[in-house]
C-alpha cells in the first residue's frame, strides 16, 4: 500500500500525522501493516473474504470487555477513501507465543495454557444469536451432517480432479463409512478454534492478546482439539517461516494434558480418539486441494486412514 493512501485514511480519521509504514505481515487474504509502530492496519485484499473480515470486527468489539483482543478504532467498509475493507486499531505491546514458547519451562508453559483455557470458556459461553443474525449465517444444528458434508464434498473434488489413486480414495471413504457415527454427539458453541501460538500475543507469561476471530463459529466445543493435536503434532504447522527454527517436538508434548487439565469439558466426548481423526481428514483433505503436489498432506492423510498403499 502507498503511504500517501495511509495518510488520507489517518488524516480522515484524526490518527495522527503518519511517520512510517510497515509491511510486517503477508497473508492470502489480508494484508497487515505497522504504522508508526503504534497502530495495526490490516486491509481485507480479497473480495470474497469481506463478511469473515467483518466477522472479524464483530468480535473484536464483542469481546472487548471480556477477553484480550484488539480494540478497533477504524473499520471502514465504505471503499470511499480506498478500494478495500480495512481496519486499524492499536498495537498491542506483546510477543507472539510461538517466539517465546521453546524460552519457557513448563510450569511457565502450563500458566498461559491455563490463561488460554479460561478465555476459550468465555467464547465458549457466551451467546451467538446477535452473531447468526447479523450475518445471517448458514446455521447447522447438525455437527454430524456438517462434517461429514465437508469430507464428501472434498472427496468429489479431490475425485474429479484425481489427486488421490482410487485406492487410496476407497480407504478413505470406509475409514468415513466406519466411523462417522462417533459425531452424532455433540455441544454446541460459539468456537474460536485457531487456537494455534501464532495468534496469542504474551508478556513474560500474561496474554495479552488474542487474533484473528475470522473463523470463529458455532461447533461442537471439541473441535477446538483437532487445532491444539495438530501443534502437538506438527509443531511448525500454523508457525511463521522465522519461528519455524525454534520448533522442537518435546516442547509441545504436553500441551494436550495442560488443556484436559484445564479445560476437561473439552475431553468429555465417546471416542473422542476418532472424532478428531475425523476432524483431521476433514482438515487434510481440504489442504490437499489447496497443495494438490504436497506428498506430506498424503502421507499424514494415509497415516489418519491407515492406508499402506502408493501415494
Amino acid at each position: 500500500m502507498k503511504q500517501k493512501f495511509v495518510e488520507k485514511i489517518f488524516a480522515e480519521h484524526s490518527l495522527g500525522k503518519v511517520e512510517s509504514v510497515v509491511n510486517i505481515e503477508i497473508g492470502f487474504t489480508n494484508k497487515v501493516y505497522l504504522v508508526n509502530d503504534a497502530f495495526i492496519f490490516k486491509v481485507c485484499e480479497d473480495e470474497s473474504n469481506e463478511q469473515k473480515f467483518e466477522i472479524e470486527v464483530f468480535f473484536y468489539n464483542f469481546f472487548k470487555d471480556k477477553i484480550p483482543v484488539p480494540k478497533i478504532s477504524v473499520f471502514d467498509k465504505s471503499k470511499k477513501i480506498y478500494g478495500k475493507f480495512f481496519m486499524i486499531y492499536p498495537k498491542i505491546e506483546g510477543d507472539n507465543l510461538y517466539s517465546k514458547w521453546h524460552l519457557l519451562n513448563n510450569d511457565q508453559r502450563k500458566i498461559i495454557i491455563s490463561q488460554l483455557c479460561d478465555i476459550l470458556k468465555v467464547i465458549n459461553k457466551s451467546p451467538y444469536d446477535e452473531f447468526r443474525q447479523k450475518f445471517d449465517i448458514n446455521f447447522s444444528d447438525n455437527w454430524h451432517d456438517k462434517i461429514l458434508n465437508q469430507i464428501q464434498n472434498s472427496l468429489k473434488k479431490i475425485e474429479a480432479r484425481k489427486l488421490l489413486s482410487p485406492e487410496f480414495i476407497k480407504v478413505i471413504k470406509k475409514f468415513v463409512d466406519d466411523n462417522h457415527h462417533v459425531l452424532k454427539e455433540q455441544k454446541l458453541a460459539l468456537l474460536y478454534w485457531d487456537a494455534h501460538f501464532d495468534n496469542i500475543l504474551v508478556q513474560d507469561t500474561k496474554i495479552v492478546g488474542i487474533l484473528d476471530f475470522e473463523r470463529t463459529d458455532v461447533s461442537s466445543i471439541d473441535f477446538v482439539l483437532d487445532t491444539v493435536k495438530r501443534i502437538v503434532e506438527y509443531p511448525k504447522k500454523y508457525m511463521s517461516e522465522k519461528f519455524e527454527k525454534f520448533a522442537k517436538k518435546e516442547d509441545y508434548a504436553h500441551l494436550l494434558d495442560w488443556f484436559l487439565e484445564f479445560y476437561p469439558e473439552l475431553f468429555e466426548f465417546e471416542n473422542l480418539d476418532k472424532r478428531l481423526d475425523l476432524y483431521a481428514v476433514e482438515h487434510d483433505l481440504d489442504t490437499l486441494i489447496w497443495y494438490p503436489d504436497s506428498v506430506e498432506v498424503k502421507q499424514i492423510i494415509a497415516k489418519t486412514v491407515k492406508y499402506d498403499g502408493s501415494l
